[in-house]
């Protein structure tokens, strides 16, 4: 069926199409080490192209996985989740129109933070893109549609989507009620519309495909503040979670922070401390000495503020009178640049608390700006004793790096925090990982948790420890209430529910009704068992794999996966 369909869809124009091994070649690395190798690709190039691929596509039943730049690292960077599916890239499509008057711009799915930041400023706007730490290259709808979030004033990135365009994959076509109404300026302006409402379907849904959105842009403030909050304990830490739940609520102007442990700030450290060879106690004592000795705190906390400079002002004044057992570090912008002017002047003595907040410092200031760098992709490179130069090149799936995101959501109070940090900080010890720990205000109810996984694509033994041990943390967060906000393509069953429950009957229900054949995105977030590729792992097995690294070891757990 996929060679008749192949012949068939080179007939269109504005495409290329690839084979099978040509889209191993161009797709196939996966920093999550996924083998769920698609069918073909077909590259778009023309938005003109897509009803035309969704009709044959329909006709023929081939799924289609569409990517908008494929680089989502740590949840499958552009690998399906059916490997039945041809990729469909619609990375080339790159327009852009920013409208001033209602602060947004309009976009094509291939549009980068890159992209938008140049047509931002080529129009003059004094506007911010929705920066992410994927970097410049990373897509602005793609990051969106999988429900991504950021620093800066609208933090979740879906909520700024609106006036969305494009077809179902019954190839119905959908835009904007408003747009129907003939009130195009309000499309810009009111992404909810009047009555009923579809757009939710799109966040992380396998529905339709997107061919153009309108995302509605931060103004840049008056004022702005990075903020660094240092915690000298665990106890202190779990402490001032009531307090800061209450700030991010009395305070609007207040964008996400991100608190993290020791270990987790020497992940993203230019030396590569993690490469070190020790492992088991042995290493855990190697990082606790490593943190003392730089001075990192137990944990830390990364903020912004945006807003007036009366209301900054007043806000860096109440949360230090606010927070109790914590330093609160306040700097704007203007004072950054000044550091780094005269950084290297500065002795080598002294200066220490400043030194050691200062290349965060630096790498936060584009991003709370809204100017994409690619400083944040390092934590993807932490075992490369190389430690390797970033740029806007960088990819870490192509480059061979391992890595998988876990992030559950987690509800905002002390209690809550410290059992998350005691459960995963257990969870990833016993399966041989740091626990770089680390959660990010989504809410005044909710905290995003974020656990990245490194490991030695290279090592298979590395690998199927990797994917048993993100199995596990996920169970363990389900039985806990933490479900995963994101997920990987490999472990879309996780989330699966009974097949009569109400969550899969009303996911049936929608999916006939809007793309009876499947067509779209097959296995995505389905509340369903997903086409599987490989066989059945025994997790019970897997988790029960002891950690011991001796020559020996490795070989008998390579026995053990692969029987």
């Amino acid at each position: 069926m996929s060679n008749t369909f192949y012949s068939a869809i080179l007939t269109i124009h504005g495409i290329d199409v690839l084979t099978r091994e040509e889209a191993a070649n161009t797709y196939g690395a996966d920093t999550g080490a996924s083998q769920r190798l698609p069918s073909g690709a077909i590259i778009v190039k023309d938005a003109d192209a897509i009803e035309a691929i969704l009709a044959l596509a329909n006709s023929y039943k081939v799924p289609l996985w569409p990517i908008s730049g494929g680089r989502n690292f740590g949840y499958g960077t552009a690998l399906p989740v059916d490997s039945r599916s041809f990729i469909l890239d619609l990375s080339r499509l790159k327009r852009i129109n920013i409208d001033i008057g209602s602060s947004t711009a309009l976009i094509e799915p291939g549009v980068t933070q890159a992209d938008l930041h140049e047509a931002i400023k080529k129009s003059g706007a004094n506007l911010l893109v929705p920066t992410t730490g994927v970097g410049p290259n990373g897509n602005i709808l793609g990051n969106a549609l999988d429900g991504g979030y950021g620093l800066t004033p609208i933090t979740d990135h879906f909520n700024a989507v609106c006036e969305l365009s494009g077809y179902w994959g019954n190839g119905t076509e959908f835009r904007h009620t408003y747009q129907d109404l003939n009130c195009p300026e309000m499309a810009k302006r009111w992404n909810a519309g009047t009555g009923y409402s579809w757009a939710g379907l799109l966040r992380q849904g396998n529905f339709g495909i997107v061919t153009k959105a309108r995302v509605q842009l931060a103004r840049a403030p008056e004022a702005c503040r990075i903020l660094i909050f240092e915690w000298k304990n665990d106890a202190d830490f779990i402490a001032s979670q009531a307090n800061l739940n209450l700030l991010t609520e009395d305070i609007p102007g207040i964008g996400g922070i991100i608190m993290m442990n020791n270990c987790r700030i020497l992940s993203t450290q230019v030396d590569t401390p993690l490469a070190s060879p020790l492992r088991g106690e042995e290493r855990s004592a190697y990082l606790r000495k490593l943190a003392k000795d730089r001075k990192i705190s137990p944990w830390t906390g990364l903020g912004t503020l945006y807003g007036s400079k009366a209301s900054v002002k007043g806000a860096v004044r109440d949360i230090r009178r606010r927070l109790k057992g914590v330093k609160v570090w306040s700097f704007s912008p203007e004072e950054i640049r000044k550091l780094q002017k005269v950084e290297q002047y500065l002795p080598t003595w002294g200066f220490a608390s400043l030194r050691r907040h200062f290349g965060a410092l630096v790498n936060t200031l584009g991003t709370v700006e809204g100017f994409p760098i690619v400083a944040f992709l390092k934590i993807a490179y932490a075992l490369d004793p190389t430690a390797k130069k970033l740029n806007v090149e960088s990819h870490p799936a192509k480059d061979g790096a391992g890595i998988l995101w876990y992030a559950p959501l987690v509800p905002f109070n002390g209690a809550e925090v410290e059992n998350y940090r005691q459960v995963m900080s257990a969870c990833l010890l016993q399966h041989g990982f740091d626990p770089l720990l680390a959660v990010t205000s989504r809410s005044p109810r909710v905290l995003s948790g974020t656990i990245p996984l490194l490991f030695d694509r290279k090592n298979t033994a590395d690998v199927a420890r990797a994917k048993a041990c993100y199995r596990h943390m996920v169970k363990v967060g389900l039985e806990n209430g933490w479900p995963p906000y994101r997920l990987g393509v490999d472990y879309m069953d996780l989330i699966a529910c009974d097949a009569d429950s109400p969550s899969a009957q009303v996911q049936r229900l929608l999916k006939n009704a809007l793309d009876e054949n499947n067509i779209i995105a097959s296995g995505r977030y389905e509340h369903a068992k997903p086409v599987r590729v490989a066989a059945e792992i025994d997790l019970e097995k897997l988790i029960s794999i002891p950690v011991d690294y001796s020559d020996d070891a490795v070989e008998e757990t390579q026995e053990k996966v692969e029987a």
